[in-house]
């Protein structure tokens, strides 16, 4: 594939992206937001350049495999069932496989494979547990979680910016790397109480 066609390949896959936000969030900035959020939390634990952009670019298209889940999942108002959860879990996985097709885009694949790891092991698709899991990947699910937090869903009201800090810092140390968690909250002019 040329660089005009990786160029024009990529500019879909942004667009697919936003189409995937406004159908879960009902917003196309999801995910814009996420990775300027990523970026500077990494900035912020001195990445270097090449990492940063590689996170950018995976918060970017982090959610690109839920162009696989049926429409109904993603905009359901209430609690999923058992076999659409299974669905859900599987959009990691789709997305780490749609990208690493692509040469532009195969660095990021690792990062989308593993934003809904857990610090403690807890996480999908491989339970992978603390430093197993990539670093963008740790930095990017506490962003996206944040950022879900703070966002109105079809399931539930948006929590306050103070209610998802302290639903972050109740996880930091299970569901989030300490140190990520601490990290973005700096970034964010947030008091820690870890």
């Amino acid at each position: 594939m040329n660089e005009q066609s990786q160029k024009v390949l990529i500019k879909y896959m942004i667009d697919l992206s936003q189409y995937i936000d406004h159908k879960v969030s009902k917003s196309k900035h999801h995910s814009s937001k996420v990775a300027h959020l990523a970026k500077s939390t990494g900035r912020n634990l001195s990445m270097d350049d090449r990492s940063l952009r590689t996170l950018y670019w995976a918060a970017l298209l982090h959610d690109i495999g839920k162009i696989g889940i049926p429409e109904e999942v993603l905009s359901k108002a209430g609690p999923l069932s058992e076999d659409e959860w299974k669905l859900m879990k599987l959009h990691p996985t789709v997305g780490a496989n749609i990208v690493k097709k692509m040469r532009a885009l195969n660095a990021i694949a690792p990062v989308i494979q593993s934003h809904q790891e857990k610090y403690d092991g807890s996480g999908y698709p491989a339970g992978l547990v603390g430093d197993q899991i990539p670093q963008s990947a740790r930095i990017l699910t506490v962003v996206d979680a944040f950022e879900a937090m703070t966002s109105e869903r079809v399931y539930r009201h948006a929590y306050s910016h103070q209610e998802a800090v302290d639903e972050l810092q109740d996880k930091s140390g299970s569901h989030f790397d300490p140190l990520v968690v601490r990290a973005f909250l700096e970034m964010v002019n947030t008091p820690i109480t870890l």
